[in-house]
């Protein structure tokens, strides 16, 4: 670093456009500043980070800048200066955890009337207001109601629900957002190339992502970062010191609970465990992550409900159809529930994997939705019962499916081998279907086997694990060879299981059409599984049970649009557009 200050202070915003993220109060500070219609007290209220102390110091700039008071304070003026070094006779900042009783309200009460002593208005920016005692509220509404000329206040608070409806009626209110992912990315990048700090564009978005909508934040993370790195920073530089990214960890979780496997489910948490993360913290982002699943799974049509980055969005939409909106529903539940009980419990470790297991495996749930679905399950295995039928069409289309067999457990289990309890086997495809002068399942022969990819990880090592986390490059495959039909029925399709030799693909409940579609090209599926990951397994496809409170919705094939019906139809027909031009009556 050229110097011992944090880059978090030096960095701080000393004018109005320097301020990221928050223009909605910017522009309408600077337009009550031209116009001479300034309030006498503020309301700064918004999450850490973004820039509530800093607005703040900012406005007394403009009232009390040489050239004011002005909506662009120079910087480089005496007052300007003493207010950036922080050595201002009249702009009095306060911390009101520490000066919240009654007492310092009186003593503040009686300075504020007294004239500046060498700025044009006296600016009192007290931080975390929330914290002021009921009765430093009492001492201080007077004063709020008739303010003494030439006197200002700022409050700056993250909890603006604790504050006095009485304060908050005689203040402007200005709510600060988080700041947006892309935002933060420029901020940093911008902040690396001030200090001379080289840093790829994986990292700065991994740090962005990880402030969670703070400048502040970014910056003292982009900082550690910097030091470990060596003034160097990549993707495998934060993860070495923060962990890995907090949003691929919910994204595994999602795909092991969308397919029931507990396994999985544990291995994440152990993993969190293991670098040191806060699960009460954890547990908060996890309903996040599924909230964002159900509103794109309710709302597909509607990207803006949400903030998210293009790519993540992708992401979600792919995730979101692997469960239905009950699914996600009693998921969410289910966290809610862990998370109240987390602020008593000694052991949040134990009430997250509880929570996580009964979202997994709805057998272990006690209440009535978990019990309904083990009684039927209890039902179909001892035959007393089957599954409500299809449709006549969709008998026609697709055979019922019925319980996959119980498989006996091998002597040598492979991480993820077992089928999880909530799959059952789906119509025998051709890359399974046996030979028809015996029962034997065909066989790759080991020329037709290619070599792995140099990328790709070893064929001995990989395991439903890895395959899972490189599911995004199996799809960018298939786009490369064309194969976009494909691509799009295996978009919310998760690998269930592999033992070496057979890859279990899960499919949402009613996803008829995909299933089809993947064994009709289960050779060129196995072709683009070869290419990432240099084995070229048998496949499997399994149908995942709906739970029994979730009604099953057949939105299997929603209309295509306009764009994919014409790839549909150069893929399977060899068509091609010709442009017609229209011709008037």
């Amino acid at each position: 670093m050229a110097d011992d200050v944090a880059l978090y202070r030096k960095y701080r915003p000393q004018s109005p456009e320097e301020v990221v993220g928050q223009e909605h109060v910017v522009r309408a500070l600077v337009g009550a500043v031209r116009e001479g219609r300034l309030s006498h007290a503020f309301l700064f209220c918004g999450p850490r980070g973004t820039g509530k102390t800093s607005t703040a110091r900012i406005l007394a700039k403009m009232v009390n800048c040489e050239k004011g008071p002005t909506a662009e304070p120079c910087g480089v003026c005496d007052q300007c200066v003493a207010i950036r070094e922080g050595i201002h006779l009249d702009v009095v900042e306060i911390d009101a955890a520490s000066h919240g009783g009654v007492e310092d309200a009186r003593e503040l009460r009686e300075r504020a009337p007294t004239a500046p002593a060498m700025g044009r208005e006296k600016v009192y920016i007290l931080d975390e207001a929330q914290r002021l005692s009921r009765e430093a509220f009492d001492a201080l509404l007077k004063i709020f109601e008739e303010p003494p000329p030439g006197v200002r206040f700022v409050l700056a608070t993250t909890e603006p629900h604790k504050m006095p409806a009485t304060i908050v009626s005689r203040c402007q209110r200005f709510d600060f957002r988080r700041i947006s992912t892309e935002t933060l990315v420029a901020l940093v990048e911008h902040v690396a190339e001030r200090e001379g700090i080289t840093i790829d564009r994986p990292a700065a978005d991994a740090i962005a992502r990880m402030a969670e909508g703070s400048a502040r934040e970014a910056e003292k993370l982009l900082e550690q970062t910097s030091v470990l790195g060596g003034g160097t920073i990549t993707g495998a530089t934060v993860e070495a010191l923060l962990g890995a990214p907090q949003g691929d960890a919910m994204f595994e979780l999602a795909d092991a609970v969308s397919i029931g496997d507990a396994r999985g489910v544990f291995e994440v948490v152990e993993r969190l465990v293991q670098e040191g993360n806060d699960l009460r913290h954890f547990t908060g982002q996890a309903l996040g992550h599924f909230r964002d699943l159900l509103l794109v799974r309710s709302a597909p049509e509607e990207p803006a409900v949400l903030e998210a980055s293009p790519e993540r969005h992708g992401r979600l939409a792919a995730q979101a159809g692997k469960f239905t909106v009950g699914e996600l529903s009693r998921v969410l539940s289910l966290l809610v529930a862990a998370q109240t009980d987390m602020r008593w419990t000694t052991s949040p470790r134990l009430t997250l994997e509880l929570a996580l297991l009964r979202a997994t495996v709805p057998e272990a749930d006690p209440n009535a939705a978990g019990l309904a679905s083990r009684i039927e399950r209890l039902e179909r295995l001892a035959g007393v019962s089957q599954p409500s039928q299809p449709s006549t069409a969709e008998a026609e289309a697709v055979p019922a499916v019925g319980p996959a067999p119980l498989r006996p457990a091998s002597p040598h289990p492979t991480p993820g081998s077992a089928t999880p309890a909530r799959l059952t086997e789906a119509p025998a495809s051709a890359a399974t279907a046996p030979e028809e002068g015996g029962g034997v399942p065909v066989e790759p022969s080991p020329e037709s086997t290619p070599a792995p990819a140099p990328h790709a990880p070893d064929a001995g090592a990989l395991d439903v694990t890895a395959i899972r986390r490189s599911w995004a490059q199996l799809l960018d495959r298939l786009g490369e060879r064309r194969q976009m039909i494909l691509q799009a029925s295996l978009e919310s399709v998760t690998a269930a299981a592999y033992d070496g030799e057979t890859l279990e693909l899960a499919f949402p409940p009613g996803k008829k059409f995909a299933v089809q579609k993947v064994q009709s090209k289960h050779e060129e599926f196995r072709e683009a599984f070869a290419d990432v990951f240099g084995v070229r397994p048998r496949i499997r496809c399994v149908a995942r049970e709906p739970l029994v409170d979730a009604p099953l919705i057949e939105d299997d094939e929603p209309s295509p649009s306009h764009e994919d019906a014409v790839a549909r139809l150069k893929q399977e027909l060899g068509a091609e557009v010709e442009e017609v031009e229209e011709v008037g009556p």
